[in-house]
């Protein structure tokens, strides 16, 4: 073998070598390019649409976080008047001092009551209820003013039935109702004090 033969035969190799070289830079290119790279694209998209859905969360959370100081501030104005009503509930019926203040309001307004009648004691949840039928008669002055009488009576008590008939010859109305006393308000069970 000469050496020219030698020098070519190492010169191909040579040649061979970088080829190989350039090859594999090509390939290993190739693989950062479609392995690597698309990992870090798939990656980021993926973390963007993370970022776009907590995003949403956050503000989703920042409208619960509105609705929950809206709701607190209500709760705490329906507990008051909760509270408020539960001052105007005695604990028992004081039927008694009702009637006496029903009295006083019909003899001041000029409506004239003539029977009292005590009904049943209803007990429920949160409270007791008292039923009291009331008959009388007056004019439509002092029927009125005996309701605008009893609107402020500290006592809760609501009119739960009244028939008023209206005379054809007359100005006096006759008067049937039944009142509703209210008494031992008490917290629901199973309620939540806040």
């Amino acid at each position: 073998m000469s050496a020219d033969s030698n020098d070519r035969k190492l010169m191909v190799l040579g040649w061979l070598f970088h080829l190989g070289g350039l090859v594999t830079l090509v390939l290993g290119g190739c693989v950062y390019q479609f392995v690597i790279s698309g990992s870090i694209t798939h990656r980021q998209t993926a973390n963007a649409e993370e970022i776009a859905r907590l995003e949403a969360v956050l503000e989703t959370e920042r409208g619960t976080e509105r609705d929950f100081a809206r709701l607190q501030a209500e709760l705490v104005r329906l507990e008051a008047s909760a509270e408020a009503a539960r001052q105007r509930i005695p604990e028992t019926p004081q039927e008694s001092e009702f009637l006496a203040q029903i009295s006083e309001a019909a003899n001041e307004k000029g409506l004239q009551i003539q029977n009292f009648t005590r009904g049943a004691v209803t007990v429920l949840e949160t409270h007791s209820q008292l039923q009291i039928r009331l008959t009388g008669q007056g004019d439509y002055a002092s029927i009125c003013g005996f309701f605008e009488k009893m609107a402020n009576f500290s006592r809760v008590a609501t009119v739960s039935n009244m028939n008023l008939s209206i005379p054809a010859d007359s100005e006096i109305y006759p008067l049937d109702m039944t009142l509703t006393l209210y008494f031992g308000a008490r917290a629901p069970q199973g309620g939540n004090s806040g």
